[in-house]
């Protein structure tokens, strides 16, 4: 009897096991879902100077770098430093006529999911900074 209680015991161990992994696959192909690239978002843009830790773990200087803050929508991972987002993804941005590729580097709060948060060098590139918001198209694409 204790070698098939053992067996038993294995089997449920093997089932929760096995059932674990597949949530695990599942939740991974989610994840990487939630980046949608080079799917054209309409939405606007504004921009932002700060400096300090971005959501990505790095030191960041919004006023001096060309790199973007996105929509909490667009974070899968519990911990930001390990999000997909900090592995080399890149926002296009266009404006009138203009383009700008930012680096992913950092989240912005309070952003919708059609707003990215621009460093001011990025910004530039588009308009005016005394604009202070702008209709944008914009999408993600792979560094």
């Amino acid at each position: 009897m204790n070698s098939l209680g053992d067996m038993t015991i294995t089997r449920r161990f093997l089932t929760v096991l096995g059932a674990a992994t597949a949530i695990s696959l599942v939740a991974t192909v989610d994840a990487s879902a939630a980046i949608p690239f080079g799917r054209v978002i309409d939405g606007k843009a504004t921009y932002y100077d700060d400096a300090g830790l971005g959501a990505c773990g790095q030191n960041i200087d919004a006023s001096t770098e060309v790199l973007v803050a996105v929509s909490p929508v667009f974070w899968t991972a519990p911990n930001p430093n390990n999000d997909r987002l900090c592995r080399n993804v890149f926002v296009e941005v266009t404006h009138n006529g203009k383009k700008v590729r930012a680096k992913v580097k950092d989240k912005c709060m309070g952003c919708g999911r059609d707003h990215v948060d621009l460093s001011l060098p990025a910004f530039r590139k588009l308009a005016d900074p005394g604009q202070g918001v702008i209709n944008v198209k914009w999408k993600f694409v792979r560094g």
